[in-house]
């Protein structure tokens, strides 16, 4: 199951029902978060599909806009998939991983957001390691590492 399991909403995803009295509930370690909330399927689809068509069109005038219409549609499928397929419905998880996505995508550098006036590559690069490794310490320090 890749919704990541805390003790906020353990009895709603335990299919055993509610814990019983002395037993110990099985919360996921921060391992296992680290790994739910990394959209690996949507960045998978979204290097193919932008290395595709930049290899294709790089150098056509309208690749720009086909580039920010391709980021827009990997936010889309990011949330689409961990709800529709994965079956989370968890808000925050869906809202982490979606940001997510765009902060691996800031840190690839691909050309929507390398036009940006703002954009720092090495920012970019240095937020992601720290995003990555603190997101699974939104929920609160997990019982096991």
């Amino acid at each position: 199951m890749r919704l990541v399991v805390t003790k906020r909403n353990y009895d709603a995803v335990n299919t055993r029902g509610p814990a019983l009295f002395g037993e110990e509930i099985r919360t996921d370690s921060y391992r296992e978060r680290l790994v739910k909330y990394i959209p690996v399927e949507a960045l998978v689809l979204y290097v193919a599909i932008y290395g595709s068509t930049y290899a294709l069109f790089a150098y056509q005038p309208f690749f720009s806009l086909l580039a920010r219409w391709i980021l827009l549609a990997g936010i889309a499928v990011t949330l689409l998939w961990l709800w529709k397929i994965e079956g989370v419905t968890d808000g925050i998880q869906l809202a982490v991983s979606a940001f997510g996505f765009v902060a691996w995508v800031f840190a690839f550098g691909v050309v929507p957001v390398a036009e940006l006036p703002w954009y720092n590559q090495v920012a970019a690069a240095l937020f992601l390691p720290v995003y990555v490794f603190l997101t699974p310490l939104i929920r609160g320090i997990p019982d096991r590492w």
